[in-house]
């Protein structure tokens, strides 16, 4: 596999990971388990590349605003709050950053095999779903059915 990131952005990487989902007792945290997911799929793909890289950026011009140090410098009692700054300013990018991270995390053989076979349904309980938007639909209904009808 081919290198994405440069050693000081896979830091802070793996410090947001980490942010997303904490290590909790036996359960690692994202940083240990997705960060070579997060990066796999990055090459793979320019638009998680993109996704990967704004939410880096997002990351480090805020904790360079509000601290003048980047994220791997900050206390961690004060982390959360700057990813929550994140989240408010780029909802969709960071939206599509943990989605990225969850996939990464949870797909993994380690984290199923922890969780065990009654881990149970991530929806409704997990992260909210948003409601479906019926306008994402209206140019394949306009384009009538594709079979006969006898």
């Amino acid at each position: 596999m081919g290198k994405f990131l440069t050693d000081i952005q896979k830091t802070g990487l793996v410090d947001v990971l980490d942010l997303i989902i904490p290590r909790v007792g036996e359960m690692p945290g994202a940083g240990q388990i997705a960060v070579e997911y997060v990066e796999a799929a990055a090459l793979e793909s320019a638009v998680t590349a993109r996704v990967v890289l704004d939410t880096l950026m997002a990351v480090d011009a805020v904790a360079g605003s509000g601290h003048g140090k980047p994220i791997t410098e900050i206390a961690d009692t004060e982390k959360v709050a700057l990813l929550e700054v994140v989240a408010e300013q780029r909802p969709s990018l960071f939206g599509e950053f943990v989605d990225l991270v969850y996939d990464g995390y949870y797909t993994d053989a380690s984290v199923i095999e922890r969780l065990g076979p009654d881990a149970g349904k991530p929806q409704p309980e997990g992260r909210p779903i948003a409601p479906f938007d019926p306008q994402i639909v209206v140019s394949v209904r306009q384009l009538g059915p594709r079979y006969r009808t006898i």
